[in-house]
């Protein structure tokens, strides 16, 4: 049902300029002096830690994140978003493959609007036969390659240094379950689906440029400013950063869970989650808590 798409994913065959998360009063707003994306919650009944991820950093960025390490030190339990000693990525590879596909007949060009079909077209280096099945999200996660990617690697990401300091002599744990990652895309209806493709190829439109400007943002703590690069523009599509504010919400009341039960805890998510009027900065705050950035 879905070789085709299968090997044009692992090959790399198809170049859809995108990026993809990098991912990342009380609207998350960088303070003048110099800030990471680091918030310690005051009001927690033990320290607690809030650290916005990149997902992925070039080589002479990784030194700062030296910046983290006090922080790290006085934890004894690790949440990212998904538990790294659970995170099968062949189990969610196949969790997610059933599902890229439309229903034998249907094709991308019957499900989306004319000028997405037509921009589709426009920006592929594969014959449509190669995508013409597969539905928009999916095409967004798993064939899309944004310019300047190669320049970036998740080894380098704020998720594996913090494993990599922690994880023989921590607690981990994850805010989300591989099946609610999965069903986060799969279950997207066509309208959310295909705006969640436009707002990535959209962000792939920028790139490098966002790229850069996005490590420059993280570095000096500025949420202000990736909330401006990444939320939709006006009357443009919204669906990826919708995605982001619905895991998001998923993750507000589970992190209080965490902050109620009094262990030295750092959550770790991407940077864009902690953004934004709904970002879980804003939902934290909302609940009660108070986060000074550091």
């Amino acid at each position: 049902m879905y070789s085709s798409f299968l090997r044009a994913a692992k090959n790399g065959r198809i170049i859809l300029l995108c990026t993809v998360s990098v991912l990342a009063g009380d609207f998350c707003v960088a303070r003048n002096t110099p800030t990471h994306f680091l918030w310690r919650v005051v009001n927690a009944p033990a320290s607690f830690y809030l650290v916005g991820s990149m997902h992925a950093l070039r080589e002479f960025d990784y030194s700062a994140l030296a910046e983290f390490d006090k922080a790290i030190n006085e934890s004894t339990k690790f949440i990212f978003e998904r538990d790294p000693t659970a995170n099968d990525q062949t189990l969610l590879w196949r969790k997610l493959l059933p599902q890229t596909s439309y229903p034998r007949g249907v094709t991308i060009q019957q499900r989306v609007n004319l000028t997405t079909f037509a921009l589709l077209k426009r920006i592929s280096h594969i014959p449509l036969s190669a995508y013409e099945t597969q539905k928009p999200w999916a095409i967004a996660v798993f064939n899309l390659k944004a310019q300047g990617m190669e320049t970036v690697s998740s080894r380098l990401s704020v998720d594996h240094y913090v494993y990599e300091r922690a994880r023989h002599r921590a607690e981990m744990g994850g805010l989300e379950t591989i099946d609610e990652f999965a069903r986060s895309l799969y279950e997207m209806n066509d309208r959310e689906s295909e705006s969640y493709l436009l707002q990535a190829i959209e962000y792939g439109q920028r790139s490098p440029e966002l790229l850069n400007e996005t490590i420059g943002a993280w570095k000096s703590g500025s949420t202000e400013r990736i909330y401006q690069l990444y939320s939709p523009r006006r009357n443009g599509p919204g669906g990826y950063w919708r995605w982001i504010e619905k895991r998001s919400s998923l993750w507000a009341p589970r992190i209080e869970d965490a902050i109620k039960l009094g262990k030295p805890t750092m959550v770790i998510v991407g940077a864009l989650h902690l953004c934004g009027p709904r970002g879980v900065i804003a939902q934290l705050r909302k609940r009660g808590y108070k986060l000074e950035q550091l």
